[in-house]
């Protein structure tokens, strides 16, 4: 059955009013309901009778550059976002990581008790479906029979090449070896239960699209809501260092001098373009958090990728609902601990910091400490909302929550925004960045280390940039001292030693990106896994400051005295080093394959 004529046209043109939408959010909703009413109508035929996607599209759909900007709305939505319901928030990505704790029997990821069974969809592609990297692939199919110019093809080649990449790089990060596919391939093809490419090869793809992206996309900072030529480099800096060090951690024996290399290349592109510069609005005691509180974020001169949204639009979010009245996690005592003194040294060096008295009260644990700590975590005094109309904790000096939806004690701030017009539910627009400066810096900053090539030139203009917007002394390239706490140091077998250099620049990358979803990422091409074996930890339960929590469940302790959330839980925490680096392929996938052509991770049989 094929759809009258009539219909047909007056859903084609619905897709030719969005280009009418400035808002990028209403232009994906208004795209994917009428794309998808389309084919679900299509579909409703005989599956014998059913006419190809393409005799729909391809011949009445992909014939202007509005019509492919139209179609390439849909994958700004593979980019993270705040969450649309009550999951999702960028602020808890960290949740499978050990910067963050969550509530209750915690996230089976951090535990290292996720099953074969468990395929979690995540930011950018979702497990093993390969159906946003096939929508891609029907959007450059369809660009070689369109009647554009050669150079407006290449203009959406590059769009398209660059999502593909995106895509596959959360496939590698998740799987390693997965299957490449360049094209909209059937369903009834017997490409579609090809084996697995290597992961090198599929890396090298990867690159292959970011480049043909940086050449033909456009070369000046766009809106910050659409990519151009710096958001491309920006994903290549951040390619490049993830697979440069998983290589040279993992011992692969895959080059990766030359990944690292990229990846200081592409992140020097964009310090070098004077149009980007780190948010100082504030000053060093609040531009870091006024920064991820930002309505607009595409706004701010550090931005170079955002997604916005609107209230007037319907395009909403939960987040600040949640964030700031029952966040369920919080950061840990491990983080926290590595936020570094106003004098540049560690807590476990620092005269600045009694451990025997400096616990007792947040407060005074947050004393003479890298203004990013406060930016980062609640402290006492900071201002609260409980509901839409009262602040809570007036009566204790508005001293920060504990109790089962607040688990750790160290809660949330960054991310927050304590406007109450954001706190009605369903009614937050704030956006969120999807690349910034902050990242591109220590990006550079860890390449650059790993070649053995950094300077202190090299740090000035990236590290110590970040240091210099919070008032921080400079990080030194000769003089450094090792924590005694580090975990870098070969104290753990299982994980590489690095320099004193490079342990801390990774500190500086933990503090900075705190509750940005990166740190398991990190933590994997770091080949550190045994860190999510240990036990996490929250604040030193004081029944003075928190009389509410004594004999509570939340509230047990170590023999220290520091809270214990997960102390009393079915859980065993554990990090397997033969099979916890790589997600487990679902059986239900592999049950598919003919032939037995799609293989199980090792350790996942």
């Amino acid at each position: 059955m094929l759809l009258p004529v009539h219909i047909l046209w007056e859903l084609i043109s619905l897709f030719k009013m969005v280009k009418l939408i400035k808002n990028i959010k209403m232009k994906n909703f208004i795209y994917k309901c009428g794309f998808l009413l389309i084919l679900m109508l299509t579909a409703c035929s005989d599956p014998l009778e059913l006419e190809p996607e393409s005799s729909i599209t391809a011949s009445n759909f992909f014939n202007t550059d509005s019509d492919f900007r139209v179609y390439a709305n849909q994958f700004y939505d593979y980019f993270p976002r705040e969450g649309r319901g009550f999951a999702d928030f960028i602020w808890t990505a960290d949740n499978d990581s050990d910067n963050q704790i969550a509530q209750n029997d915690g996230n089976i990821f951090a535990f290292g008790a996720n099953t074969i069974n468990d395929n979690p969809p995540s930011y950018g592609g979702g497990g093993w479906d390969f159906g946003n990297i096939r929508s891609v692939n029907f959007f450059l199919d369809n660009i070689e029979t369109s009647v554009l110019s050669e150079e407006a093809k290449n203009r959406w080649r590059a769009e398209g090449r660059f999502f593909r990449a995106y895509l596959y790089f959360d496939k590698v990060r998740k799987y390693g070896d997965v299957p490449w596919f360049d094209t909209a391939i059937s369903e009834a093809s017997p490409e579609v239960y090809k084996a697995r490419d290597s992961r090198a090869t599929v890396i090298a793809n990867i690159m292959a699209d970011i480049d043909f992206a940086i050449d033909n996309l456009p070369q000046e900072i766009g809106n910050k809501e659409y990519i151009d030529f710096y958001v491309a480099h920006a994903l290549r800096a951040r390619v490049a260092l993830y697979e440069g060090t998983h290589r040279k951690y993992h011992e692969t024996g895959e080059s990766f001098g030359e990944l690292l290399t990229q990846a200081a290349e592409s992140a020097k592109v964009i310090m070098d373009e004077g149009g980007y510069a780190l948010h100082t609005e504030g000053g060093p005691t609040n531009s870091f958090y006024n920064y991820f509180s930002l309505p607009l974020p595409g706004t701010s001169s550090e931005t170079i990728l955002a997604r916005h949204f609107s209230t007037d639009l319907g395009v909403t979010h939960w987040s600040q609902r949640f964030i700031v009245g029952q966040a369920m996690t919080g950061f840990s005592k491990s983080l926290a601990d590595d936020f570094l003194c106003t004098d540049g040294l560690p807590v476990s060096l620092s005269p600045l910091f009694d451990e025997a008295t400096d616990y007792d009260f947040i407060e005074v644990e947050m004393a003479n400490r890298d203004p990013r700590m406060s930016q980062s975590i609640w402290n006492k005094g900071d201002l609260r909302l409980a509901g839409p109309d009262e602040y809570f904790n007036e009566d204790n000096d508005r001293v920060p929550p504990f109790n089962s939806t607040w688990p750790s004690g160290y809660g949330i701030k960054k991310f927050s925004n304590t406007d109450r017009e954001f706190q009605v539910p369903g009614a937050a627009d704030d956006g969120v960045y999807v690349f910034r400066l902050g990242e591109i810096y220590l990006i550079y900053a860890e390449a650059k280390a790993e070649l053995g090539t950094l300077t202190q030139s090299d740090l000035d203009i990236s590290i110590n940039l970040l240091r210099d917007r919070v008032g921080m002394p400079h990080m030194p390239l000769m003089g450094l001292v090792r924590d005694p706490s580090s975990d870098f140091d070969g104290s753990i077998p299982e994980i590489p030693a690095v320099s004193i250099l490079i342990d801390e620049i990774r500190r500086e990358r933990r503090v900075e990106l705190a509750a940005e979803g990166m740190r398991r990422d990190d933590i994997v091409r770091w080949k550190a896994g045994q860190l999510l074996a240990q036990t996490p930890l929250g604040i030193k339960f004081n029944p003075d400051v928190y009389p509410n929590a004594v004999n509570e469940p939340f509230a047990r302790t170590n023999a220290d005295g520091f809270v214990e959330p997960y102390q009393g839980t079915s859980r065993t925490r554990q990090f397997d080093e033969d099979k916890n680096y790589l997600y487990p392929i679902p059986p239900s996938q592999i049950g598919l394959y003919p032939n037995g052509e799609l293989k199980q991770n090792p350790g996942w049989e």
